[in-house]
């Protein structure tokens, strides 16, 4: 088992002025970094740039993560939290501030001491370089190698950069129900080459190669939810849908484990559902828990499903142009994630993995009851 703070820190301590964390899934590269980042920052003054792909991926996130390592530490403190500019300040006078790259006025901003990119394959390398030229000092990368991309091609080869690959086993606080699941991962060979082993995988396969992202839902000629049920390690996914014209939008409402059904009773009440009247389309596996989400006065109807249902509303949601939400991190994750099976000659069967699907069937059994009853959704 490697010592990824330690590896982290000495390469940020030798003055290499790129300092790379490449690996798999919940191998601690982002709380290594976060947390040397505050130590920095504790010991002398400067500002850090924690930067991602979109501001709530940030939230959901990196900061998330920021927050839950100073409170165990017992040195988190409230009131240097601004949450409209999200930094945080230290007596000392260091800032470190969080900020989403799709926002061209924080890219071409002022100069920052210390730069930390979050999932970095997420981002072009154009906008990578506007942040280079801006910090003065050293750069924290970290990310799951799902291509090769251009911290590969571009900073790799700089002898000035410093490369600590990791895995799930260089983290010894996983527990093991974690670690069963991430090994579970092991029948996808690409998934398990990039989220298990931590190396560089490729996008073939992927069933969903192109989407886009919007701020909200717009104004639409239909809106309905699509519901998963899940519990222990799969999740319940409730995900509005609308459409307008070949235009599908989505946005992620619901995206939890353990949630018995009266928590999702809840949940919807939370969201603003209106009993009664949003149509809900659930996987009709679960007719238990559609009877007892009904008797809470949702109106919740079981999917029509159909011959080779899976493919069918695969297809279905192919023929629009798919947009998802900012917010919904969970959904993106699935959209880049979801691929097809591979034969033994590596060409895919038409057969989708059965995994990064929750939210995905959600959207599914809405689309293809919609349309088995002649109302496109």
């Amino acid at each position: 088992m490697k010592d990824i703070l330690a590896l982290t820190a000495k390469a940020f301590n030798d003055g290499f002025r790129y300092v790379v964390n490449e690996g798999g899934t919940r191998s601690s590269k982002t709380f290594t970094v976060l947390g040397l980042l505050y130590n920095i920052a504790a010991s002398r003054p400067v500002l850090i740039s924690v930067v991602s792909e979109t501001y709530p991926h940030l939230r959901k996130g990196a900061i998330r993560d920021f927050q839950n390592i100073l409170e165990d530490w017992g040195v988190w403190d409230e009131t240097k939290w601004a949450k409209v500019e999200s930094t945080y300040s230290l007596p000392n006078g260091s800032k470190i501030e969080f900020f989403s790259v799709d926002s061209p006025g924080k890219v071409h901003g002022p100069a920052r001491d210390i730069l930390f990119i979050n999932e970095a394959q997420n981002i072009s390398f154009d906008i990578a370089r506007h942040l280079f030229v801006r910090t003065t000092g050293q750069i924290f990368i970290d990310f799951n190698p799902t291509h090769e991309f251009w911290a590969h091609t571009e900073l790799k080869p700089d002898k000035d950069c410093a490369w600590i690959h990791s895995t799930y086993k260089d983290n010894p606080f996983l527990t093991a129900n974690q670690v069963k699941e991430i090994e579970r991962g092991k029948k996808n060979q690409n998934w398990w080459q990039v989220y298990g082993l931590g190396q560089i995988g490729q996008l073939e396969g992927l069933i969903f190669p192109a989407f886009s992202f919007c701020d909200t839902l717009p104004d639409a000629d239909r809106v309905a939810y699509g519901l998963d049920f899940g519990f222990s390690n799969d999740p319940t996914a409730l995900i509005r849908i609308a459409t307008r014209g070949d235009d599908l939008y989505l946005d992620e409402v619901i995206y939890q484990t353990e949630l018995t059904n009266r928590e999702i009773v809840q949940l919807l009440k939370q969201h603003g559902l209106k009993p009664h009247y949003d149509e809900i389309i659930a996987d009709s596996a679960e007719p238990k828990s559609i009877h007892e989400i009904r008797q809470a006065g949702f109106n919740v109807k079981p999917a029509v499903k159909g011959p080779d249902s899976i493919r069918a509303g695969i297809d279905r949601m192919l023929s629009f142009n798919i947009h998802i939400t900012k917010q919904s991190t969970n959904l993106i994750k699935e959209f880049r994630n979801y691929t097809w099976v591979k034969d033994k000659e590596g060409k895919a069967t038409g057969k989708p993995v059965d995994m990064y699907n929750h939210g995905i069937d959600a959207v599914r059994y809405a689309i293809q009851t919609k349309t088995a009853k002649n109302f496109v959704l």
